[in-house]
């Protein structure tokens, strides 16, 4: 029996009301299988010692058996880590050393690489062909008697922030919270006006992986809907259009970088008409252009490991400013911008974003000091201010912003009106220390094509002309690169171009 807001329940409405709706990926299952397998999993795990309170890692993409253990990790009552695999392999090692988890379950790319050398090896399961562990598939022999008491606060799953600040930070949400997060995003898409508007009738395919919010909740929105549910395993932009084109795909979430690849791959406009919800980093001028050239609808989401979901963008999908750069609290979100002091400042005044929702996790596990979580409050870190309709305008991260002569550079609205130059793909802003200003900002750019310098200094100087820049925001730098560096969560990797000054 399960009570109250738990993950497991989610599956069981899909079970009930949609059975042979489907999830497809390499295999393809209904609903009423899926949680057919998810009985026989939770009795095998059961046996194998995985119980209430049991923390397992799962180091895998977005594939069937991830999604299964999701689910099961909810339905035995255990705790899932879902392994950040773009991390650097140390750090990896180490997040799996402070989850405490005892056992876990890996594809075969994460078992070659040595991923569970610590474990005792029947205490590593293989998601996939490798005979020397405990295949995953042998866990579905089981029979589907598995039943306990099921409650919403029961601790369900630990996430790692991406590191990109220093040490992965870990925070453990119950199941009731991670439902919580997940149907504001639903809340938010299917009953306010916005162009990444989702709903029953849409087919899901899941960009964002499963380490980050369980794909931003998108795991538990497709079983809530009844939605049929696309899952990609390793990300490749051209496998990707062609699984939308051939399973008829109408929403995604992705980040940025991820946008910017598709877009460049879809030759034949297969995206035409698609609906994307875009978040992690900024949207940039260009490719908002770009995706309304393509016929494609966005909305962009603001959140975080720490937080879940904050915000969306809501409005109609010809306002392009407001979709890339402003969004609005989610049902049971309430947001300020404050000072240093604590103290909460007026519309349209940049300082800290503070945001207070009933998912939030209430602290860090591995981090004793300097505390964000504070009376109901999570200090964001992030640069913002408050409009004067309610939405938030993100500038920048605290870490990012470039304070020149005592007054703040926001290098979000910069690298947005960089990345409108013809030929500039990707751009970023960083600071370089100044003996006079304290700090001054440098651009560092990726091209598909020659830049003419000087006239990306022209074209920067009219902007500024034109009112939608300061004039000492121009970068004292523009520096071309081949490759971006880019963080394990696909931002752009500030702290790797700092170094490279």
């Amino acid at each position: 029996m399960a009570y109250g807001y738990n993950v497991i329940n989610i599956l069981k409405r899909a079970y009930s009301l949609f059975p042979e709706h489907k999830v497809i990926g390499e295999k393809t299952v209904t609903y009423r299988e899926l949680y057919s397998n998810v009985l026989k999993i939770s009795t095998s795990m059961n046996e194998m010692g995985i119980s209430k309170g049991t923390v397992f890692a799962v180091a895998d993409y977005n594939s069937l058996e991830f999604l299964e253990l999701l689910y099961a990790a909810a339905m035995t009552g255990s705790i899932i880590y879902p392994v950040n695999i773009k991390l650097p392999w140390n750090m990896v090692m180490e997040t799996i050393r402070e989850s405490g988890a005892r056992y876990i379950f890996a594809s075969e790319d994460f078992i070659n690489a040595g991923i569970g050398r610590d474990m005792p090896k029947d205490h590593i399961i293989s998601i996939g062909p490798d005979q020397n562990y405990k295949n995953f598939d042998d866990l579905l022999i089981a029979d589907t008697s598995y039943e306990r008491e099921i409650s919403g606060n029961e601790d369900y799953s630990i996430l790692f922030t991406s590191g990109t600040t220093g040490k992965p930070k870990e925070v453990l949400y119950t199941s009731e919270k991670a439902v919580n997060g997940a149907m504001s995003i639903l809340y938010q898409l299917g009953m306010f006006p916005s162009p990444a508007s989702l709903n029953h009738n849409d087919t899901i395919l899941s960009l964002i992986p499963f380490y980050h919010i369980w794909s931003w909740g998108s795991a538990f929105h497709a079983a809530y809907l009844g939605s049929s549910y696309v899952l990609t395993g390793k990300y490749s932009p051209d496998n990707v259009i062609s699984m939308i084109k051939r399973n008829k795909v109408t929403w995604i979430n992705a980040v940025p970088t991820m946008v910017y690849d598709l877009i460049s791959h879809d030759v034949n406009d297969d995206l035409n008409g698609i609906k994307m919800l875009i978040g992690g980093s900024p949207v940039s001028n260009g490719i908002a252009s770009r995706l309304r050239a393509k016929n494609i609808k966005f909305s962009t989401i603001y959140g975080g490991t720490d937080m879940l979901a904050a915000s969306i963008s809501l409005g109609n999908d010809g306002d392009l400013e407001s979709l890339r750069s402003i969004t609005h609290p989610v049902p049971m979100v309430e947001a300020s911008v404050r000072d240093s002091s604590g103290k909460i400042l007026e519309n349209n005044t940049m300082g800290e974003l503070w945001i207070s929702s009933p998912w939030l996790p209430g602290k860090y596990l591995n981090i004793k000091e300097q505390n964000p979580y504070n009376g109901g409050w999570f200090k964001t870190g992030d640069v913002a201010m408050i409009t004067n309709s309610g939405g938030i305008k993100i500038l920048d991260r605290l870490k990012d912003v470039i304070k020149s002569g005592g007054e703040w550079i926001p290098t979000s609205i910069l690298e947005s009106i960089i990345s409108e130059f013809p030929g500039i793909d990707i751009c970023a802003v960083t600071a370089i220390n100044d003996e006079k200003w304290g700090e001054r900002p440098v651009a560092w750019i990726k091209a598909s094509g020659e830049i003419d310098l000087d006239k990306l200094r022209e074209f920067m100087d009219l902007r500024a002309e034109s009112g939608d820049i300061k004039k000492w925001w121009i970068p004292v730098s523009f520096r071309i690169i081949k490759e971006m560096p880019m963080t394990s969560v696909g931002k752009i990797d500030k702290a790797k171009l700092r170094t490279m000054v």
